[in-house]
């Protein structure tokens, strides 16, 4: 049966492929030609007569089964592809993850602890006017308690001022400044000149003319009542820190945005997978007609 093997051989040269699946195909095609060659011996066909008769007979269904060995071997390369890199997108989006929740995560801890800065307004103003919530005067009792407030935050604070809200009633009834009774505003600083008292270095400050105000927009807060206006400002080191928590508020990612690259390569994977599931079937089916 050489020539039916070199007939098989011929047919099959050309095709790439898995070689096992290529030699399966051969041992298949060889049993149809080896059964076509018996049943024309058994009519009468000397041996050759009945290859040659066999061969010619298979030569139209060898050619189909040519392209298709030829056209399975293509898309079953496709196939793998799409296999390969849908993992490879699995594992791409899985190392994102861990990495954008590991920034995720440090970005929300940062971005709780900046909001101690809005948190401390409301408690230092608190603090400053539950000593001056019970006099109109500031005397040598509120000295003292105002400077134990202002060592409690000196790491923040640079200067704490209090106006009599009758010294400074201009300025309050302006519409702009007017909010700062509702709560704690950022705002630049009052004339510390009309100040009635302002600390600053531990110390009651008494020239109050040589006191160089901030010039930075979010470096001073201010609250009033109808008596008094309290108006403090951070140091400069601390300034930074106002800074980056008024950037984060108002120009920070959400934490979502940290996981777009996860999420694209999720996705990624979900069709490559899904186009992968589609072709393995048909690559089965195609099989099964050639078998």
């Amino acid at each position: 049966m050489k020539q039916i093997d070199k007939y098989i051989q011929s047919i099959y040269k050309d095709v790439v492929g898995s070689r096992n699946e290529v030699e399966d195909l051969k041992r298949e095609m060889r049993s149809h030609l080896i059964e076509a060659v018996e049943e024309l011996k058994a009519e009468g066909k000397t041996e050759e007569e009945a290859i040659r008769i066999a061969i010619n007979n298979f030569g139209g269904e060898s050619q189909m089964i040519k392209g298709l060995s030829e056209f399975f071997t293509v898309q079953k390369k496709f196939t793998t592809y799409m296999l390969i890199f849908s993992v490879v997108f699995l594992v791409l989006s899985a190392i994102f993850f861990i990495t954008s929740y590991s920034k995720a995560d440090d970005y929300k801890e940062e971005l709780d602890q900046l909001k101690l800065v809005e948190e401390e307004k409301e408690i230092i103003m608190n603090d400053v006017f539950d000593v001056l919530d019970a006099t109109n005067e500031v005397g040598d009792k509120e000295k003292y308690d105002l400077l134990d407030i202002f060592n409690k935050y000196d790491d923040k604070l640079n200067l704490v001022a209090v106006f009599s809200a009758k010294d400074v009633e201009g300025w309050l009834q302006d519409k702009i400044n007017a909010a700062v009774k509702e709560g704690p505003k950022t705002h630049f600083p009052i004339d510390y000149t009309k100040a009635t008292i302002v600390i600053g270095n531990d110390k009651v400050i008494e020239d109050k003319a040589q006191i160089v105000p901030s010039n930075y927009d979010k470096g001073t807060v201010i609250m009033a009542n109808d008596n008094w206006v309290v108006q403090y400002e951070y140091r400069t080191s601390y300034e930074k820190t106002v800074e980056k928590h008024l950037q984060y508020t108002n120009y920070g990612p959400s934490i979502w945005s940290f996981y777009q690259f996860p999420i694209l390569f999720f996705v990624l994977f979900i069709v490559l997978g899904g186009v992968w599931l589609f072709l393995n079937r048909q690559n089965k089916r195609l099989r099964a007609v050639m078998d």
